[in-house]
């Protein structure tokens, strides 16, 4: 089950890859709604039970955001951070358990604006706290899958977020 598990891991690495190398928001939270369920799969074979939590939370969130755009009511919102936050202490298993939420707090926040320049970097922050939880609960190809995704967020920061404006003075 290891090995299928890591699997999983793989193929969502690759879609979240994908993901970021967008520069479309819909697109890239259409991306992350496919790789964040190969990733709950992954972490629910490894019963790495916050994760599988936190990926759900996040397909959910996407979906929300990717409906209404740039007008997100803002009771959705509070609605997704009290499930996050909610989630978090129920599947409480010490401090490194908490990461995935910050996490996907850390996201949520840069999924909401309309400036494609903070969801690149809140997804830098949330991929850096992930790289610890993953690591925590061995997940091998999620490991190796975070520090892909910190190198494409990284890229995509830097193609679209300083070339760009290099190339607009």
């Amino acid at each position: 089950m290891f090995y299928i598990a890591q699997l999983f891991g793989l193929v969502g690495l690759i879609i979240t890859v994908i993901s970021f190398q967008q520069n479309n928001k819909k697109k890239l939270l259409n991306y992350q709604i496919f790789s964040g369920l190969f990733l709950a799969v992954h972490y629910f074979i490894l019963n790495a039970i916050t994760g599988v939590f936190m990926n759900l939370i996040g397909i959910m969130r996407n979906i929300i955001f990717i409906k209404y755009g740039k007008k997100v009511p803002l009771k959705y919102s509070y609605i997704i951070i009290a499930g996050i936050v909610a989630l978090s202490f129920v599947f409480y298993d010490g401090f490194l358990s908490l990461l995935p939420g910050a996490a996907c707090l850390v996201y949520t926040f840069g999924a909401s604006q309309n400036n494609l320049t903070i969801t690149r970097f809140s997804g830098l922050i949330s991929s850096s706290l992930f790289l610890i939880y993953n690591i925590k609960v061995l997940a091998i190809v999620a490991v190796i899958s975070t520090i892909i995704e910190l190198i494409s967020v990284s890229l995509a920061i830097y193609r679209f977020d300083i070339k760009q404006k290099k190339k607009k003075k």
